[in-house]
């Protein structure tokens, strides 16, 4: 990530030529996407959806072996079986899940009310993306809430209402890879074009919006049509979670590679451990159903999610930050050096 800009000699012959940051931020506003066509970004995406939705549905057998898989992920297609779906109704899974999405939603809105310090549409974009991934995560938990407190029989979650309603649940998680990976995408446009982009970060293939936007439709499609619903419909989560795998390590590798003095190595620990820590659940999730009540259970997935979900709002909001300031410091240099020109 470019560091702040420090006035040198040659800047202060020539006030009006804007620091590098601002003017690659400044040329990206006339050229935002030449980096492919939209046909090969469409086909792409599709392609990449279809396949990561199907080995989503082979991950937890790679996992956890077959024989104990099979015995907790069985399809259901929507249709519940009274004598092996399991849902669980206490306020323990309901009661985590409302306060998931009052948090994350909190997140989404600080992270805006961050970028109103910045007239750029750059910087707003990356924070428009952040917010919206975090406000699927709070639509996701917020349907999961309602779902768990008020469907308390089969019979209630064979109706289309509960399918709705589940479909919005578990549809989100898919779509949320979309603003995961147009997040990388749009701070990989700011900072490659920089002078001082480290080499590393420059090797980072540029992935078009449209790309994502099809990559992430696919799998929400796949859960509306059934095929990734289970008959305990917290196993449709974790599918779900799996699609994310390729804008959650597209993001990182920008995180990891940038380089920024507001975006100290804490930040970026932090931002690792938010954005990996979920993928410990699918291993995790046989073993606490098979020794644990489906409260607790639930109770121990959602302070789990609590973490990570916080630390990437926690990290997305540094992002956003980093660049209103950088903006907001370049800016009142320039002011400062028209002013020493005009005395």
């Amino acid at each position: 990530m470019g560091k702040l800009e420090h006035p040198s000699n040659e800047n202060s012959k020539t006030p009006s030529s804007p620091p590098s940051a601002v003017q690659a931020d400044s040329e990206l506003s006339e050229h935002d996407e030449t980096d492919a066509s939209p046909s090969s970004s469409v086909l792409s995406g599709v392609l990449h959806g279809v396949v990561f939705s199907v080995a989503s549905l082979e991950a937890p057998f790679i996992v956890s072996g077959r024989d104990l898989v099979n015995k907790i992920y069985q399809k259901a297609s929507y249709e519940y079986d009274p004598a092996i779906s399991l849902f669980d109704n206490t306020i323990w899974t309901y009661g985590t899940d409302y306060a998931l999405a009052t948090i994350t939603a909190g997140f989404a809105i600080w992270i805006l009310q961050t970028s109103n310090r910045s007239s750029r549409d750059v910087h707003k974009r990356v924070a428009r993306a952040s917010a919206t991934m975090l406000i699927l995560y709070s639509v996701s938990t917020g349907a999961g809430a309602i779902a768990h407190q008020h469907f308390l029989t089969v019979e209630s979650r064979n109706s289309m209402v509960f399918r709705l309603l589940w479909t919005i649940c578990v549809g989100t998680v898919y779509l949320a890879a979309i603003p995961m990976g147009i997040i990388g995408s749009e701070c990989l446009r700011i900072f490659q074009p920089r002078p001082n982009c480290p080499p590393l970060l420059k090797t980072i293939p540029l992935v078009t919006n449209a790309y994502w936007m099809f990559y992430g439709a696919i799998g929400a499609i796949a859960c509306a049509l059934g095929f990734m619903s289970f008959q305990r419909p917290a196993c449709d989560i974790f599918i779900a979670g799996c699609t994310q795998t390729p804008s959650t390590f597209y993001f990182l590798a920008f995180l990891v590679s940038v380089e920024h003095p507001l975006i100290t190595k804490f930040m970026k620990l932090y931002g690792v451990v938010g954005f990996i820590c979920n993928a410990f659940l699918l291993p995790l999730y046989p073993i606490l159903v098979r020794n644990f009540s489906l409260a607790t259970t639930n109770t121990v997935l959602h302070t789990n999610l609590c973490i990570a979900w916080s630390l990437q709002g926690l990290v997305l909001q540094r992002v956003v930050k980093c660049l209103v300031e950088e903006t907001t410091h370049n800016e009142q240099r320039q002011e400062q050096l028209r002013n020493k020109k005009v005395l």
